[in-house]
This record gives structure tokens, sequence and C-alpha cells, in this order.
């Protein structure tokens, strides 16, 4: 049986960095929540507190399973609020209530960039 998620994870498609003490790997994050993500292409032992990177911004996120391919699903310690995952996520949640059935969001799809103070990059 399954535990049932208190939030709901939108599909995305966003490379990352996964840094450790020890190593760094690239990945890519697949579904989102403010609380949690899914990572595919890197695995870390369960339990194994890490840093996401992306786009020069990091988010702290912790192994809460792992798949026997590529695959773990991660939890950070603080909801999302901000940084480019925030974007993303916001941009994925507005898209899922108006595009039933298309692909997943990544950060290329025009995700507005800012440079601070309302200026657009």
């Amino acid at each position: 049986m399954q535990a049932k998620r208190g939030r709901v994870r939108v599909s995305v498609d966003i490379p990352v960095t996964i840094t450790t003490v020890l190593d760094s790997q690239d990945a890519t994050v697949t579904n989102l929540s403010e609380s949690g993500a899914q990572v595919r292409g890197s695995t870390l032992p369960k339990g194994t507190d890490f840093q996401l990177d992306c786009e020069g911004h990091t988010t702290f996120a912790k192994v809460m399973w792992i798949s026997e391919g590529d695959c773990m699903g991660v939890r950070f310690p603080f909801d999302l609020q901000s940084g480019p995952l925030y974007q993303a996520l916001e941009y994925a949640q507005s898209n899922r209530r108006h595009r039933r059935g298309m692909p997943p969001a990544s950060l290329s799809e025009s995700v507005p960039v800012y440079a601070g103070f309302g200026r657009r990059r």
C-alpha cells in the first residue's frame, strides 16, 4: 500500500546537477511539487542529504526512496518558494490546467527569468 501524497506533482523535464560532499552528477527532475521531486539519471543511498543545483540556484534535498534503475524520490526540507525550480513548477501547474495530455514542461519553454526589480532578461 502506497502512502498518499499531500501535494500533487507535475511532470517536468529540468536538467540539474546533484552535489554531495564527494561528487557531482548530472541528472533530470522529471516531476516536481513544492515539497519534493523525482530525479532520474542519478541515484544516491536512501537518507543522503545533497544539494540540487539548477541555473545557479541551490535547493537542499534528502533521498527518500530509490528504484532499481536510475531514479530516486527526494524531499526538500523547505517548500520551494523561489528560484528556477519554483518558476518551472508554477509554469507547469498553470499549463497543466490548460493543456491536459501535453508533454512535460521544461525550463526552455519561455519561463520568464527575472533579473531583479521586475526586469526580465
